[in-house]
């Protein structure tokens, strides 16, 4: 893994990087988000490069512009946030916009598997975009001067090689990287001047950028209920009326919905397992679950446009455990005697460190 010197530089180029880069839109606080996802992803847990394409970039930038592209105001149809401080509204808003329109729908969801030739232009286009400014221009300052600490851009790759160490520092310090980004993002959308017509003080910009609506996960059910045999995941107990649909990996940790990721809970272990992850049997119960079952609930799933890739699910899970090992963090059990305790890595045998 990188030397502890090499990891604190790493946030301080990074803090460097949010309050002296140059930049006229939000694009480049969706670049660092995105490289947190794909690199987590990527299953790389040491010192290694790794490669990044515009594709993968471009349909991360959907997921984290698609709500920020609704009308902020219900009084006005035309309060879409200005996301670029030049004229006009940023490229990437105006493409999802367009594919918002064509498919005439909201939902992130409908809209992919509505036209897909739309949705493969619209991902063509956007990581043109990525490719031609923030890639290029991420690592500027105001004297336009380039400090290639993350990556060495070049225009004629179809991808983005971050150089040794960094995918390493991206996963691991992947909530402060999120939360500064998150903050200036918000700043800069405030802060511009043709947004501030729609802003009152009882209403939470933020929680508006970044509290993605998740997707209707009732249509799921039918898809999980036989491969638990109809009992909760964690309880055993017998779901009737009162199913609900759990994020194995919490939406906290890694906010995209990936169909692997879902089991089917009753309320009481859904609400009680709040943001915390499962004890380390139910690790080993869901990755079993899924080399049983994946190959079905991916054939099931493509149908009602939720995204499939199980080991991209199951690459997200061992990064989440895997920190929670290197942090002694709690995880939720469903025994009422234990409910909270400390991970136990000891538990964990299918875990690669």
């Amino acid at each position: 893994m990188p030397t502890a010197e090499f990891q604190l530089n790493f946030l301080r180029r990074i803090q460097w990087l949010l309050e002296s880069g140059s930049y006229t839109s939000t694009y480049k606080f969706a670049l660092l988000m995105a490289m947190v996802n794909l690199t987590i992803e990527s299953g790389v847990s040491d010192d290694r490069e790794c490669s990044i394409s515009y594709h993968q970039f471009a349909e991360q930038f959907i997921q984290l512009y698609w709500t920020q592209a609704l009308p902020y105001s219900d009084q006005s149809s035309d309060s879409v946030l200005r996301q670029s401080s030049t004229k006009g509204q940023a490229s990437v808003i105006n493409g999802i916009l367009s594919l918002q329109n064509n498919t005439k729908t909201t939902s992130l969801t409908i809209a992919r598997i509505q036209n897909t030739g739309l949705w493969q232009s619209t991902i063509k286009d956007i990581a043109s975009t990525i490719k031609k400014y923030p890639a290029k221009y991420l690592q500027s300052a105001e004297d336009k001067v380039s400090r290639e600490f993350l990556y060495i851009y070049d225009a004629k790759e179809k991808i983005i090689t971050l150089k040794p160490g960094i995918a390493y520092c991206f996963t691991r310090f992947s909530k402060i990287v999120n939360k500064l980004c998150q903050q200036y993002w918000t700043e800069f959308v405030r802060k511009n001047r043709h947004n501030q017509p729609y802003f009152s003080d009882d209403v939470d910009l933020q929680k508006f950028l970044f509290h993605q609506s998740r997707q209707n996960l009732k249509v799921l059910e039918s898809i999980l209920i036989d491969t638990q045999q109809g009992q909760c995941f964690y309880c055993h107990k017998n779901l009737k009326n009162n199913i609900e649909v759990d994020h194995f990996i919490p939406w906290s940790k890694y906010p995209i919905d990936t169909t692997h990721n879902f089991v089917l809970t009753d309320h009481s272990c859904n609400n009680s397992k709040r943001d915390y992850l499962a004890e380390e049997l139910f690790y080993e119960k869901w990755l079993e679950r899924n080399q049983r079952h994946g190959h079905t609930i991916e054939q099931q799933a493509k149908t009602i446009g939720f995204i499939t890739n199980q080991q991209r699910s199951e690459t997200i899970s061992q990064w989440a455990y895997q920190i929670a090992v290197e942090h002694d963090d709690l995880v939720w059990s469903p025994k009422q005697s234990i409910k909270l305790r400390t991970i136990n890595p000891d538990l964990l045998p299918m875990l690669r460190y």
